[in-house]
């Protein structure tokens, strides 16, 4: 699998993904803070807490088991996505487990950025191994919900009443994709 793809989107803007790097935590950092809606929801337990934390993650993240990158236009990072193994691996039951988060600046939504970083981290993982993908995404996004069901992903489960958006409690689902 090469390690860099660049494609044209259907807007004519040229889009490179490639693994992330230390020099990109801030503008890693901003896109998951982007002002979309659902964004402001994101629970951001593995990084995105600030510059040194996304640099320490960054530079320690074990790129055998866990994958992280970047999807840029020009010199701008428009995307990012984390796959990380289930339990650091340290279970085995769970190790061939891939838990997946992609987070897109909203003007950059609906032109295939998405689409193709799915594809590059499906890839990524069959090759490493992995025998199943998943992700958990709120309900009111149904933006990623549709994504994710378009690269293959099924609803495996409902969490209810996850989190609070302003003065409703939203539920969150579990979909998956397998890998054999």
């Amino acid at each position: 699998m090469e390690a860099v793809r660049t494609f044209t989107t259907r807007t004519a803007e040229e889009i490179t993904i490639r693994p992330a790097e230390p020099e990109d935590s801030c503008e890693i950092i901003d896109t998951i803070r982007s002002h979309a809606r659902e964004r402001s929801y994101v629970l951001m337990e593995q990084y995105g807490r600030g510059i040194a934390s996304e640099l320490d993650f960054i530079r320690t993240l074990d790129r055998l088991s866990n994958l992280l990158i970047v999807a840029t236009a020009g010199v701008e990072v428009v995307g990012c996505l984390a796959g990380l193994q289930a339990d650091d691996g340290k279970r085995e039951e769970t190790v061939g487990i891939l838990h997946l988060g992609l987070h897109l600046r909203e003007e950059f939504r609906g032109k295939g950025i998405g689409t193709q970083m799915l594809a590059y981290a499906i890839d990524w993982a069959r090759e490493s191994g992995f025998k199943k993908i998943q992700a958990t995404i709120f309900t009111p996004n149904s933006h990623s919900i549709k994504l994710f069901s378009n690269a293959g992903f099924k609803e495996e489960g409902t969490r209810s009443h996850r989190i609070m958006m302003g003065s409703e409690c939203v539920d969150k689902v579990v979909m998956t994709k397998s890998l054999e």
